[in-house]
């Protein structure tokens, strides 16, 4: 079965007249009547029926035009995705965690705009742990977020680091000093994050290794809720160090021992095809972020 035997068939199917759909089709009859048998031999089915000088419709034709008729409608919505695509940029859509909102990426993605100025940008802020489904259902394009090391699907191409820092609120015993150990804060309140999110593995981490055990009094979503915690006075944290820090009143102090930085990386589903415009971003962060591995 070709196209060119559907198209014959749908003018055939609307005309009903040899003569008239072979003007139509800029074709001649013989070879219209020789395509509509070919069509009816391949179907196993007749689709007209001779109706004195004219044609009608079989049982058969009628329900078959239906789906021809789809089928040529749907190639030709086809034809103008493809046809709007080489002339309009894809919306690139683009998942990022909270602090990097405060961090590079308004930078990054003002200079993309303007070296591509005619690609739609669609921002997403979630959370890290929502994050990683809406890349492998593919309703996003790439994410900025914390790095996933047991996620083999997802390419992670590292574009900058955050030490992980102890956080203490003003005129705190510990203020003041340019850094701690982890086994200094003893019984202190501390929030942390929820332990479904990668911030507290590495903390885990942290814990495990100085062999300590924390007082933990509050478990935030996001690293927001933990700075405001610290800010009211409340508790210490361990968080990350990036801009948003500096918006609360709390004293962001180097940990030396163990000292543990968050790597933060473009990710994307390396099974998804990139669009053109999602291929010109990806370059474009390779370039202007990505660091070459060290010799």
């Amino acid at each position: 079965m070709t196209l060119l035997q559907l198209e014959y068939f749908r003018v055939m199917s609307r005309t009903l007249h040899y003569s008239e759909a072979a003007r139509e089709l800029h074709t001649t009859q013989p070879n219209l009547s020789y395509a509509m048998k070919e069509l009816e031999k391949e179907l196993g089915a007749p689709l007209f029926e001779k109706q004195g000088r004219r044609v009608r419709l079989s049982a058969f034709g009628m329900q078959f035009a239906c789906y021809a008729d789809k089928a040529l409608r749907t190639l030709a919505e086809g034809q103008e995705v493809l046809r709007q695509m080489k002339t309009l940029p894809e919306p690139l859509s683009i998942a990022y965690i909270d602090e990097l909102g405060y961090d590079f990426l308004p930078e990054l993605l003002r200079s993309f705009h303007d070296t591509f100025p005619l690609v739609p940008l669609q921002l997403y802020r979630y959370l890290h742990p929502d994050i990683l489904p809406r890349l492998l259902n593919h309703s996003m394009n790439f994410a900025f977020t914390i790095f996933e090391p047991d996620t083999p699907s997802l390419e992670q191409l590292p574009v900058t680091s955050q030490d992980m820092m102890l956080f203490v609120p003003p005129n705190h015993r510990l203020s003041g000093r340019s850094s701690v150990s982890l086994t200094e804060i003893g019984m202190d309140p501390v929030a942390v994050t929820q332990p479904h999110t990668a911030i507290r593995r590495i903390i885990d981490e942290m814990c495990e290794t100085a062999g300590i055990r924390l007082n933990v009094v509050f478990e935030a979503e996001e690293c927001n809720a933990a700075a405001l915690y610290v800010s009211s006075g409340l508790a210490l944290s361990i968080l990350p160090f990036s801009p948003l820090c500096t918006m609360y009143r709390a004293e962001a102090i180097r940990i030396a021992f163990p000292s543990r930085t968050r790597q933060i990386c473009l990710s994307y589903d390396r099974d998804q095809p990139l669009t053109p415009s999602a291929l010109q971003f990806l370059n474009y962060v390779r370039k202007n972020l990505v660091k070459p591995p060290e010799m």
